[in-house]
């Protein structure tokens, strides 16, 4: 009988004894099949036969032909590609690395190594990469853009970050910003692509400029976020609020801090200030000085307007094209007075004779004030002038400004004066500054040692801003008051134009009955100009009655309504008219 050997344990292969990958068992796919095949066949061929192969280096060798198609197709090295797998396999979740080691069937440490594959992949927008704080763990998915161009049998566009023009720049950086904000990247890698971007355009003057300052890396995207704010978004004053979005988890990032104490270089660099004028409830607004404009924004061309986007919670601006005419109707005195005003703001006139005044080392600027009883149609004066000269106004709010904190209204009055001489320099028309109420800040100055010193000096200190804002001032300055007795002459002086305004006359008051209500009868119009001393404003306020009036009731006005609205018009105990209405008995 013959005697078997026993078979010795060196005689067996124990690979064998494992499963072999599918990768092994699938004949790969010759080139001359892959030529006709779609994109979305070659990625589901790909994602089967990817899994479990560890990555090794047969897999690449088996299915090269397969594996360099896409490849070529997508843009990306054959690495890169098999590295997609995993978020195709799964497509509507995000995985973790885990997930990612368990796809493959490999170790931790090879998926280490595959780290700057993911990274190219999240950076040309196939996956997102999603950072867990809690856990300290990062998630890869398929992006949704990805996904639309596979489906499209398409690959995505490398988009271009080198050698941009300074148009195309920022608009690849305000991409990264958009991304950002819809949680698409992560913060820390808008900052790195930020950084790449400036680095990919050195010849751009924003970039060198913004390269050469001797600050962290996170403080220049935040100067370039202000930067985009300005260009694109036509947005003057950013607050430190509104940048939360950007902030990293790095020692190194502590701009809004340092802002908002005031201590950033910055700041103490004349390249950023604050743009709050509400102490302390607008502390964290900044926005890019001139300096700044000039030294990173050359390159673009920013509206002359641009301040107009922004305004302060003192003053707002009134644009000329909607102002709605109006008919005024003045004495003849006082519209002898409006028409030369009239004349000197129409543009041509006004810059040749600031020319020769400049000329002549005479103050180029116009101070103007109007003053008269309420209802005399100042500030309406103010407006049409602006609308028939184009002349956008800024209207100051005085009441907001005196309502502050001790300290602060000098602050807030100097800010207004400063911002505006910054306007004049800039508008290619002057804008006109309109003081309403102007009585509050020109009255005259106190002694300090009275019962509250701290507010005298407070009142004197806001008055001696203003009359070096008037005497410095080179634009177009109107102030209304309803009273003049009170006025410091040093006010006074600097007024170059004192128009008063009047009552009007009967014959302007029947025009103004009229203008207001067209279906009123000439003589109708002259009695109650006659009867009455109203003024325009007022006059005005009873058109509206009359007017609502017709709307809920219908009908036509006549003359004995009229009369009972104009008798509601009046206050108990002050007198507006030289006689009693007619129809009432004493």
């Amino acid at each position: 009988m013959k005697r078997t050997t026993k078979p010795q344990p060196e005689d067996f292969d124990l690979l064998d004894l494992e499963p072999k990958p599918y990768y092994t068992l699938v004949p790969p796919i010759s080139k001359e099949a892959l030529e006709g095949m779609p994109l979305l066949d070659k990625l589901d061929q790909l994602m089967k036969i990817a899994e479990s192969c560890r990555l090794n280096d047969d897999f690449f060798q088996i299915h090269g032909e397969l594996i360099q198609s896409v490849a070529d197709e997508l843009q990306l090295t054959p690495s890169q590609t098999v590295m997609l797998c995993p978020c195709l396999s799964d497509s509507e979740s995000m995985l973790n690395t885990s997930a990612i080691k368990n796809y493959f069937g490999c170790s931790s440490i090879t998926i280490m190594q595959k780290a700057e594959d993911l990274k190219i992949l999240a950076r040309r927008r196939y996956i997102r990469k999603s950072c867990s704080w809690d856990s300290n763990t990062t998630h890869y998915g398929l992006t949704a853009r990805a996904k639309n161009a596979f489906c499209n049998n398409q690959a995505l566009p490398i988009i271009e970050t080198t050698n941009l023009t300074a148009e195309a720049f920022m608009k690849h950086f305000r991409l990264l910003v958009v991304e950002v904000g819809e949680h698409k990247i992560e913060e820390n890698d808008m900052h790195q692509e930020t950084l790449e971007l400036l680095k990919g355009n050195p010849h751009l003057s924003i970039v060198q400029n913004i390269c050469s300052l001797n600050v962290p890396d996170p403080d220049k995207v935040y100067l370039l976020y202000y930067c985009k704010r300005l260009v694109i978004d036509n947005n003057v004053q950013v607050p430190l609020s509104n940048l939360r979005f950007l902030a990293i988890d790095e020692p190194d990032d502590e701009f809004p801090f340092l802002m908002s104490r005031g201590t950033h270089p910055f700041l103490k660099e004349g390249l950023m200030t604050n743009a709050g004028q509400d102490g302390l409830q607008s502390s964290d607004v900044f926005q890019l000085t001139e300096k700044a404009r000039a030294l990173f924004l050359s390159e673009y061309d920013l509206p002359d307007d641009i301040d107009e986007c922004e305004e302060g919670n003192h003053s707002s601006t009134i644009k000329c094209s909607d102002i709605k005419t109006k008919s005024m109707f003045y004495s003849a005195d006082d519209r002898k007075q409006i028409e030369t005003l009239q004349d000197l703001l129409q543009d041509e006139q006004l810059q040749a004779i600031r020319e020769r005044l400049e000329k002549a080392n005479l103050r180029k600027g116009f101070n103007c004030l109007f003053y008269g009883g309420p209802g005399t149609g100042k500030t309406e004066t103010v407006l049409q002038l602006a609308r028939m000269t184009g002349r956008d106004i800024i209207q100051v709010d005085i009441a907001s400004i005196r309502d502050k904190w001790y300290g602060e209204t000098e602050k807030i009055v100097k800010d207004l004066f400063d911002s505006y001489a910054e306007r004049v320099k800039k508008a290619k028309r002057i804008p006109i500054l309109l003081i309403n109420e102007a009585d509050a800040v020109l009255s005259v100055r106190t002694s300090v040692g009275g019962t509250n010193p701290t507010l005298e000096k407070t009142e004197n200190a806001i008055q001696n801003i203003l009359l070096q804002a008037m005497e410095d001032n080179e634009g177009i300055m109107i102030a209304t008051t309803n009273l003049t007795c009170n006025l410091d002459s040093a006010f006074d002086r600097r007024f170059l134009y004192k128009v008063e305004f009047h009552q009007p006359s009967v014959e302007a008051k029947t025009h103004i009955w009229q203008s207001f209500i067209p279906d009123l009868a000439a003589a109708d119009a002259n009695v109650l100009a006659r009867t009455y001393d109203f003024s325009g404003g007022q006059i005005e306020n009873i058109a509206r009655k009359v007017m609502v009036d017709h709307l809920l009731f219908g009908g036509k006005p006549d003359l004995s309504h009229i009369e009972e609205l104009c008798s509601q018009e009046k206050i108990s105990g002050r007198g507006t008219s030289s006689r009693r209405p007619i129809g009432f008995k004493s």
